[in-house]
């Protein structure tokens, strides 16, 4: 009778584990990108939870004053928008969103909000974006240039729409942490060190000395960058 090889065995089990394995990161790296389904309802839960404390950081340094107009692009379940409504009550809110399941989530949350005509929400890509030229004070990003095109065009898009003298402000995880994340996998995710955002916010038409980056250091060993940017004027 022959013999099992068990070494054999317990190979071809653990390449099956580890395939299995793969495709759960892959599967939550893409529902991060565009949450759907169930799925994507818990992945919005878990998002309002992590980026808590970026949203806190990054609408501080907003600098908002009440008549504001600000965009928000990747609002996902809506608790960015909801703290913004707060601190420009004179002015509106607008977000864009690319999941469909994250509009309807942002829209039951800040239902009051919308119906007032304080706030507009929209599903759409990030780029072209739908505004005109010059139609926002200030522009929010929260984990959200890791889903951007390899070009940046977005970046050049969010320029367009900011006013001369505006700010806009871009929280993202260092690539130093990402890394160590297996869902944050190229098919899904750009990663960015502090150059790499300068990068993309010179190439999409900010001057580099209205840019500062600045390291932040987040519970559970999070390591952040928090960049903001302001929008020149130029002379016609």
């Amino acid at each position: 009778m022959p013999q099992t090889d068990h070494r054999a065995v317990h190979r071809k089990t653990k390449i099956i584990s580890n395939r299995y394995v793969d495709r759960f990161w892959q599967m939550i790296g893409k529902q991060l990108q565009h949450p759907t389904g169930v799925a994507g309802s818990i992945v919005g839960w878990l998002m309002a939870i992590i980026n808590d404390e970026p949203n806190r950081v990054a609408i501080a340094a907003l600098e908002l004053v009440e008549r504001d107009t600000v965009l928000e692009l990747g609002f996902g379940p809506g608790r960015g928008l909801a703290a913004l409504s707060c601190r420009v009550l004179q002015g509106q809110v607008y977000g864009v969103d690319q999941s469909a399941l994250m509009l309807a989530q942002a829209s039951r949350r800040n239902r009051s909000a919308i119906e007032s005509g304080q706030m507009n929400l929209l599903k759409g890509t990030f780029c072209p974006l739908p505004w005109k030229v010059a139609a926002f004070d200030k522009i929010l990003l929260v984990n959200v240039v890791y889903f951007f095109g390899p070009a940046g065009h977005e970046m050049s898009e969010i320029h367009r729409v900011l006013r001369p003298g505006g700010r806009l402000v871009v929280y993202v995880t260092d690539s130093s942490t990402m890394k160590k994340w297996p869902f944050a996998s190229p098919d899904t995710h750009l990663v960015f060190d502090q150059r790499d955002l300068r990068t993309l916010l010179e190439r999409g038409g900010f001057d580099a000395p209205e840019v500062t980056i600045h390291t932040l250091h987040l519970p559970f060993g999070i390591r952040g960058l928090l960049a903001i940017a302001e929008k020149s004027f130029k002379p016609a």
